[in-house]
């Protein structure tokens, strides 16, 4: 799923296999066989073997949250990465959108430059081949490849399934990079210049091109956030402004100041 262009990105290693996987090691050591009987129940289905060899690959090999010791997976990270979906969702994310030669990247970048674009491409297969014609890097890329992307890219916030359409809106990702990474650098309950906001999150956020407006995804995210009571966006008259992407109907399309409040760590 995390691999180096060209990445078929198979649908088999879903965020919740992967976890699971992850969660039985770290509560005991096994073999390879073993994880899998166990995440069978002892069954000899080849299609559920299947998925958990693959999940295995994918949290040894792409993530590196497991590795061989004896002949045996044991866990490579500390445990409380494990302690919840949110703390494992943000720990992928430091993997997966720092490696900007994968296949996941690349497509969740080109996703994300769609805006409202992304409501004509009205199934995955039409996705896939758009996209495919117009990032030759990414020729080769499939239906089943954004299949299998699309419960990764939702589940690590880069927008909301709704049959088959993605629904930009980077909410959960903006929540994790403000709990993780913004009181490093300011202070919950501080009023920042937007300015200054866009200018630190361009830095944590490789995947979203932030020049000029925002794009829609990004936009969508802080105005749910605003909604929500987590931050509040204000619009001082004579400050530099930075621009969202403009949406009929949505009250706010540019801001000058940004409050994030403690809230959205709980």
């Amino acid at each position: 799923m995390f691999r180096r262009n060209p990445d078929g990105m198979r649908m088999e290693a879903t965020p919740e296999r992967v976890l699971s996987v992850c969660r039985l090691v770290a509560h005991k050591s096994m073999t390879r066989d073993e994880v899998c009987r166990a995440m069978t129940l002892n069954q000899n289905e080849e299609k559920e073997l299947d998925q958990i060899r693959k999940s295995i690959a994918v949290a040894s090999e792409e993530l590196c949250i497991l590795r061989m010791k004896n002949d045996k997976l044991e866990l490579a990270v500390k445990p409380d990465m494990l302690a919840s979906p949110d703390t494992f969702r943000r720990y992928v994310s430091s993997v997966a959108f720092a490696g900007r030669d994968t296949t996941f990247f690349m497509f969740t970048k080109w996703i994300i430059e769609q805006n409202e674009k992304i409501f004509a491409l009205r199934t995955w297969e039409g996705m896939a081949k758009t996209c495919g014609t117009e990032i030759s890097e990414l020729s080769a890329i499939n239906e089943n490849a954004v299949l299998g992307w699309r419960f990764w890219a939702a589940f690590l916030g880069v927008g909301y399934l709704s049959g088959a359409m993605i629904i930009p809106n980077m909410k959960q990702r903006l929540q994790d990079i403000m709990v993780t990474e913004f009181p490093k650098r300011f202070n919950y309950g501080e009023r920042v210049r937007a300015t200054d906001f866009i200018a630190w999150l361009d830095n944590r956020m490789s995947e979203v091109n932030m020049e000029d407006k925002l794009p829609l995804a990004l936009s969508a995210g802080l105005r749910t956030l605003h909604e929500l009571g987590f931050i509040r966006l204000e619009t001082w008259r004579d400050s530099n402004r930075v621009m969202l992407y403009k949406v009929d109907g949505e009250l706010i399309n540019d801001f000058s100041h940004i409050t994030v409040k403690e809230v959205i760590t709980r």
